[in-house]
C-alpha cells in the first residue's frame, strides 16, 4: 500500500505502548518509522494525541492507544484482530466483539473490514 503524501511529510502516530522499562514512561510508534520514539509520561502522551482507541493486546496486557486514522485494515481471526497499519505495519490485539463493531469505531474513509 502507498501512504499518502500528507503522511509521508507530518509524522502520523500509529500506536502509544507503555515502556516495559518504565512503565510510567511511553512509546510512540509512526507510520513509517520502525524503532519508536520515547516520551517520559504515558498519561501525558496519551492526553496529547486526543482521540485514541485503548486495545488489549493478545497477552492481555493493557495500555496500548491505537491512532484509529492510522488503521487501513482489520482482519479477523476469531478473538483476535489483526490492525494494519496505512504503512502495512500490524499489531494484533484481543477483541472478542465482531468485527464491524471495530470497525463502526473507525471514522476515517481509508479503513475497511475484511
Amino acid at each position: 500500500m502507498q501512504i499518502p503524501v500528507h503522511f509521508r511529510t507530518v509524522p502520523v502516530l500509529r500506536f502509544v505502548a507503555r515502556d516495559v522499562d518504565d512503565p510510567g514512561a511511553a512509546l510512540l510508534y509512526w507510520l513509517g518509522i520502525a524503532e519508536p520514539s520515547w516520551e517520559a509520561s504515558f498519561f501525558r502522551t496519551t492526553q496529547r494525541f486526543g482521540a485514541l482507541m485503548q486495545v488489549v493486546l493478545p497477552d492481555e496486557r493493557p495500555g496500548v492507544f491505537v491512532n484509529r486514522f492510522a488503521i487501513h485494515t482489520v482482519l479477523p481471526a476469531g478473538c483476535i484482530k489483526r490492525l494494519i497499519f496505512l504503512d502495512d505495519s500490524w499489531l494484533e490485539v484481543r477483541y472478542s466483539g465482531n468485527c464491524d463493531d471495530l470497525c463502526n469505531l473507525h471514522p476515517a474513509l481509508t479503513h475497511a473490514c475484511r
